[in-house]
């Protein structure tokens, strides 16, 4: 029994927890730090492990553990969210694991444990995105009004990650990511559940819930995404080391990846004016010249000036703008039942691609050039457009009005 003088404290304390739950603050809060903790990481590790004494292809080994572990991780995370339908209980037991592995890689050194760790926090990380990302459609706020913090904390972590690089000790990088990754849970927890209604035909299809994987166009969209990821995954890890190869000092870097961050904001924040008017194919078409675009300026860009601006301009809106058609394209195909399963298999199927760009690309830097290895994207891009024009689907989910 609680001694009365606790009681007016513990009725103030209720009133704020029932306040705060389905806040604003509570989404802001927590896709603020949650992608805080995902720019933390990636920003700034192939840096920290080249500076460290590694090579580019072990770099590139380590960092292809992020995707190997997100095979594993990301479909079962999105089937567990569909069965359980507890997604503020699955965020934060995961992003609990995030905080400690973080506290782990400040004080290894040997590289199959560095392998492992990042394979696991990024795994936990990437598998809570498309939980995440379906959060973000299924509040009472617009999507881009509660993604846009997501894009703040990524820009803002990327700044802080280079300017701890440079100024202090890296390892104060991952505390921070630890850090970052309790508030998260703080913010999650005062989300509310996500509606997890079936239709009619959702509800005579239980037990089918993998059924999407017949689907033509769901395929065909599983192996579009295994070209743009695959690429656009290299791309994060190599524009960093593009830049300081042509000069640029750390810090530098750093305000140059956070300003190419801050551009997709206004993509996020009107997109319920265009993604739900335009096709799936339309918009993936875009996508993709953006991207062709991006690597063939990279693979010619005479000067650090030109890459600068390329990455400020370009950088982040094609992959943004993928994110995005993905949320449309799955909602198109696949029941309202088994969404979270289809982003899982989609990203998993994006993360074995990562894997396999990953470790040719590090190869092709090591024997050749990062200009050689941009071009080389910039040709995978082109067969993505391809595949693109066979893409049928229907234009009727409202996702992002």
């Amino acid at each position: 029994m609680r001694p009365k003088f606790w009681e007016g404290g513990w009725i103030e304390i209720e009133k704020s927890k029932r306040t705060f739950r389905g806040s604003y603050p509570a989404y802001a809060l927590t896709y603020f730090f949650f992608y805080w903790s995902l720019g933390v990481f990636t920003s700034v590790l192939s840096m920290y492990l080249t500076g460290i004494g590694k090579s580019k292809a072990e770099m590139s080994f380590i960092m292809s553990a992020s995707s190997l572990f997100g095979v594993v991780l990301i479909p079962i995370v999105g089937y567990i969210n569909d069965k359980l339908r507890k997604p503020r209980l699955i965020c934060t037991v995961m992003m609990a694991c995030v905080a400690v592995f973080g506290i782990l890689f400040a004080l290894v050194r040997e590289t199959m444990l560095l392998f492992l760790l990042n394979g696991c926090i990024m795994g936990f990380i990437s598998s809570l995105s498309p939980v995440s990302e379906r959060m973000a459609t299924a509040t009472k706020y617009r999507y881009g009004t509660i993604r846009i913090w997501g894009t703040f904390g990524y820009a803002a972590a990327v700044q802080v990650a280079c300017a701890m690089m440079e100024f202090t000790s890296p390892q104060l990088i991952f505390v921070s990511v630890s850090v970052s990754a309790v508030l998260a849970i703080v913010g999650f927890l005062g989300t509310d559940d996500i509606s997890f209604t079936d239709t009619e035909a959702a509800k005579a299809a239980a037990g089918k819930q993998f059924s999407f994987l017949c689907a033509p166009m769901y395929i065909l969209f599983v192996i579009i995404g295994f070209v743009f990821s695959g690429c656009s995954n290299l791309n994060m890890t190599y524009s960093p080391i593009l830049l300081q190869e042509l000069g640029m000092p750390t810090g530098a870097v750093g305000t140059v990846l956070f300003f190419s961050t801050i551009v997709e904001l206004p993509v996020i924040l009107f997109s319920y004016k265009f993604m739900d008017r335009f096709s799936g194919r339309a918009l993936m078409l875009l996508a993709f010249a953006i991207m062709v675009a991006q690597f063939l300026l990279y693979a010619t860009a005479p000067n650090a000036f030109v890459a600068v601006v390329t990455m400020l301009v370009l950088r982040a809106i094609g992959s943004t703008l993928f994110g995005m058609i993905l949320l449309k394209i799955v909602r198109g195909v696949v029941q309202v039942r088994s969404v979270s399963t289809a982003l899982g298999v989609i990203s998993a199927t994006d993360a074995m691609s990562a894997i396999l760009m990953q470790n040719l690309g590090g190869i092709l830097v090591e024997n050749t050039s990062i200009r050689i290895l941009y071009f080389a994207m910039a040709g995978l891009m082109m067969l993505g457009m391809i595949l693109t024009l066979f893409l049928r689907v229907q234009n009727t989910e409202k996702v992002f009005s």
